[in-house]
């Protein structure tokens, strides 16, 4: 599973210069002072009801206009009429305060709002719903149906804001140096770009490292793609730490081939994608021949060698090629990258023949970014990206299936693919 963002360490400075007065007229309070740091966070627990209960009594007080037992004339007939106990919710599980009231009713708690029982910090809510592609608006109607109390499409968009450190650290954080295998790939999103909506290109790569953990090395938002493109991000990569991959899987993009081989060498192989090459081939036929067609072609892909893949190409032209030429062709002209299949084991292939791997991201973030709609800018398109990502990535396990044969195999067929 992708490694958590750890929280931002709080600094000294960073502190409220009242928190030390309120830390020690707590502890001076205390009759049996704390032994242990949990008694000391349980101390601190059970002040924050204190602390929101003398919040909600200023509150009251300035509803009514005067002080509790203040002698002065009263300018209002409402008085106070006692307390009710609510049970809320905080981060560090429930806990019960006391609500004051008022004989009118008349009293709106801002701190703790009428009909709330959550007073944690929703922030993260919030960002959770953003990005599973709510609108801001839609949050804002959820957060009022759940908990009861309103949030402008303004605030929650301030809120949302808050991430842009977080995403510009995770886009400059550093990588590995090996990764035996990389995904890449591109998806066009929608965004505003001055007056008139824009197809932007988003650049995305998906890699596995030596041991088999996948991660998002990152996303870049282009006009277009290129293989121009592709290799400044490549640069970009090596930037950040990068320094050896095996094998670079991806569709036929033109030029991404010698892309590949300019910015790591010729140690790096690229590999096309099979499902893409089959997806070109059959736009070439008639519904009808679909099934047949692809049939003929798994004989070549999936052969159990080299040459039984060759004998299997031959029969698909004999058989074919007469009647499609342009789907035989795709073969035909690229049956390199299926004969490359067999420089390594079944294991292997498994994992290098297709990128579905970042196909299945891809289509996750084109489902956030179709419900959106047309993104405002590049900024929010950014955001939304990074957000669907991090959720993407909290499922991901560690766990992969056969990678000791994996590593086995690598280990025999490149042999230093683990060294720089």
């Amino acid at each position: 599973m992708a490694k958590k963002e750890k929280p931002a360490v709080r600094r000294i400075e960073d502190r409220d210069p009242r928190a030390k007065e309120i830390a020690r007229a707590l502890l001076q309070s205390c009759s049996k002072k704390p032994e242990s740091a949990v008694e000391a966070y349980a101390l601190v627990r059970d002040a924050f009801s204190g602390i929101i209960e003398d919040l909600l009594k200023a509150e009251m007080a300035e509803h009514l206009g005067y002080e509790k037992s203040s002698s002065s004339p009263k300018q209002t007939s409402n008085r106070r009429n006692g307390s009710l106990k609510k049970t809320v919710l905080t981060k560090d599980g429930q806990i019960e305060i006391e609500v004051p009231r008022d004989r009118e009713g008349s009293f709106e708690p801002k701190i703790v709002p009428k009909r709330t029982k959550d007073v944690s910090s929703i922030q993260d809510k919030v960002i959770a719903m953003y990005a599973r592609g709510m609108s801001d608006r839609d949050i804002s109607n959820t957060i009022a149906d759940i908990y009861g109390f309103e949030l402008s499409p303004e605030t929650i968009s301030n809120m949302t804001e808050a991430v842009k450190p977080r995403l510009q650290a995770w886009k400059d954080r550093s990588l590995k140096a090996i990764y035996p295998f990389v995904f890449i790939d591109a998806l066009y999103v929608d965004v505003k770009v001055e007056r008139s909506s824009q197809k932007m290109a988003v650049y995305v790569a998906i890699a596995r490292d030596e041991n088999g953990v996948k991660d998002v090395l990152g996303f870049w938002i282009r006009e277009t793609e290129s293989a121009k493109e592709w290799l400044g991000i490549f640069d970009e990569l090596k930037q950040r730490g990068v320094r050896k991959i095996t094998v670079i899987s991806a569709d036929g993009l033109k030029g991404i081939e010698q892309a590949v081989e300019t910015a790591f060498g010729q140690n790096t192989k690229f590999q096309r994608c099979i499902v893409h090459m089959i997806r070109n081939s059959v736009q070439y036929l008639p519904r009808k021949h679909y099934r047949e067609f692809c049939s003929d072609l798994k004989a070549i892909y999936a052969a159990v060698s080299l040459e039984a893949a060759e004998m299997a190409k031959d029969t698909l032209q004999c058989k074919w090629e007469k009647s499609y030429p342009g789907a035989v062709r795709v073969w035909v002209d690229n049956f390199k990258f299926v004969a490359q299949l067999f420089e390594f084991p079944a294991d292997i292939r498994k994992i290098i023949y297709t990128i579905n791997v970042i196909e299945s991201v891809n289509n996750a973030l084109r489902k956030v970014t179709r419900f959106k709609g047309c993104l405002p800018s590049v900024a929010a398109l950014e955001k939304l990206l990074y957000l669907r990502i991090q959720d993407l990535t909290e499922t991901w396990t560690d766990w992969v299936p056969g990678w000791a044969g994996v590593r086995a195999a690598l280990n025999i067929i490149c042999p230093d693919w683990n060294q720089y």
